[in-house]
């Protein structure tokens, strides 16, 4: 199964959590992408997705995930498994 880890970080810490789950599974960095610069396409090639986001304020959403919510929303994620 094709892992990727898809993170929005204002501060980087976000980013590197993404990179150490990558390591503790195996996953080759480039399977690791900042969602602001992903695209539906890389999205689309994942059995497997895995979402890191930080919050902001009262639970507010992370600032790249704004549009990166936007291109989940227009993949077929059908079958794939996600964890949040």
């Amino acid at each position: 199964m094709k892992i990727g880890i898809f993170y929005g970080s204002s501060t980087g810490t976000t980013e590197d959590v993404a990179n150490r789950i990558a390591s503790k599974l195996k996953v080759d960095s480039s399977d690791v992408h900042n969602v602001y610069k992903a695209d539906v396409q890389k999205i689309e090639v994942y059995d497997v997705l895995i979402l890191g986001s930080s919050t902001w304020g009262c639970g507010d959403m992370q600032d790249d995930w704004y549009d990166g919510i936007k291109r989940f929303k227009n993949a077929n994620l059908s079958g794939k498994k996600i964890a949040l």
